[in-house]
């Protein structure tokens, strides 16, 4: 592109960015100054020795350069001329052979009129043509036809590196701004994390609790219906091993049911609490402004059947070996012996153990009363035991319960939890990826030869 301003004409930086605009990709622009001046300027021999010097040019070329160079950037620009158009013109203007203008007859009274007065100054055409400069135009011209070729090729090779720079620009700032985002959110995956493991200890603590309180209750209301069983069928073995079992049976269906409706209200507060630390997360996530919308579905429910709320049997098997010998005694004389072997109970899956205890009473004076107190004490010394091995077995249950929780959370919420994160960091890598390769195609561009173009490799 030739840029022409004149001697008289300040370069503004409105026009340097105007021209900017029309630029395509490898572009140069050649500036020119065009020197005014008529023959009465060229009369003498001193005027004709330095175009530069008439009228300020060389002035006004400096000037021009540095405008077009702060916008357009110095290596757009070729050296720059000054140039005296008219001058040129007049000498262009004839044929030798006619010894004639060739200008039309239409510019007779103008530019013929100047043309026959530059002839009247200057001693022959080609110091016209010297003087004006328009020699050095033209090698300007002939030496970019002349690698024409091989500019073009150049031109192609500077659009593609500067749209890879371009690319390279935008690539890094989105990679810094990734980082700067993943800086920001990765806290909060954590603290979902650790909500998590605060609502599953929690889930194990409530199961805990509520089972030993349903333990204590049933054995609380067994060791008082127990002394009526007692006192209202001593003496009768059978009947009394028999309205225990059955009271044990009532009392642990009911407590099933409860304990169940326990772990499902609990499972339910579970659900709740990781459902909103993943909320929280979302929305934490938000917050840092996301540029892409995350869309979260909620794991299926964490259901649980029956099978996993242990069945508390205690067997036919276990309650006639409990033979409650209460009253049955013989007398010898001066001593009354009764003989209690003690309830063995199965209580979930760890307990089973018939325990068995053996005790005289003594005194031949001892009354009815007497004897059953002493029986129903007995009776709820041995409930006692089997309250003591059914809340020691609480522990173990609970930790088997919470291990499948776990387990659920693990495949289900938590694990979207760890995909997102991923999913998340996943950009990291296409950025650096693509990075890498856009570097090194730009450098196999820088690396060729001027003017040539040869395969590149990634």
């Amino acid at each position: 592109m030739v840029y022409v301003n004149g001697t008289n004409k300040k370069p503004e930086a409105t026009t340097a960015r105007k021209i900017k605009s029309y630029l395509e990709y490898g572009t140069q622009v050649y500036p020119l100054i065009n020197v005014r001046g008529y023959s009465e300027a060229y009369e003498f021999d001193e005027d004709r020795i330095d175009l530069e010097q008439q009228g300020r040019a060389g002035d006004a070329l400096c000037q021009t350069v540095g405008v077009l160079a702060s916008v357009l950037g110095p290596d757009v620009l070729l050296n720059g001329n000054c140039v005296q158009g008219l001058l040129a013109f007049s000498a262009l203007a004839y044929d030798d052979n006619t010894q004639s203008t060739t200008i039309h007859p239409s510019r007779d009274l103008n530019l013929a009129v100047y043309q026959r007065g530059f002839f009247d100054v200057f001693p022959s055409r080609q110091e016209m043509l010297t003087f004006s400069q328009i020699d050095a135009v033209a090698q300007t011209i002939k030496n970019k036809v002349a690698t024409f070729r091989e500019d073009i090729i150049e031109s192609n090779k500077g659009k593609v590196r500067e749209t890879l720079d371009q690319y390279l620009q935008v690539l890094e700032e989105q990679l810094s701004s990734h980082h700067c985002f993943l800086q920001k959110i990765m806290p909060e995956f954590e603290k979902c994390r650790v909500a998590f493991r605060n609502a599953t200890g929690e889930f194990e603590r409530r199961i805990a609790n509520s089972r030993r309180n349903r333990w204590n209750t049933l054995f609380n209301d067994l060791s008082n219906a127990s002394d009526d069983i007692v006192e209202d069928n001593f003496g009768d073995n059978s009947a009394i091993s028999t309205r225990i079992r059955r009271e044990y049976e009532k009392r642990r269906e009911i407590m099933e049911q409860v304990m169940l409706e326990d772990t499902e209200e609990s499972v339910k507060v579970l659900q709740q609490q990781t459902l909103q630390a993943v909320n929280r997360l979302l929305k934490d996530i938000h917050n840092v402004e996301l540029q892409h919308p995350l869309s979260f579905a909620h794991s299926r429910s964490i259901e649980f059947s029956g099978e996993m709320i242990p069945r508390y049997d205690l067997g036919v098997t276990d309650f006639s070996s409990m033979a409650l010998k209460v009253g049955s005694y013989a007398m010898s004389g001066s001593a009354i012996g009764s003989v209690f072997p003690v309830i063995g109970t199965l209580v979930g899956s760890a307990l089973g153990a018939l325990v068995g205890i053996i005790m005289t009473v003594a005194g031949i004076f001892t009354s009815k009363a007497s004897k059953i107190r002493k029986a129903q004490g007995k009776v709820r010394d041995r409930l006692e035991e089997v309250r003591d091995k059914s809340l020691d077995s609480v522990v173990d249950e609970t930790r088997l319960l919470v291990a499948a929780i776990e387990k659920e959370l693990e495949s289900g919420l938590l694990q979207k939890v760890n995909d997102m994160q991923v999913a998340l960091q996943q950009p990291v890598a296409i950025f650096e990826t693509q990075i890498s390769r856009i570097t090194t195609l730009k450098k196999q561009l820088e690396d060729m030869p001027y003017g040539t173009i040869q395969t590149v490799q990634y």
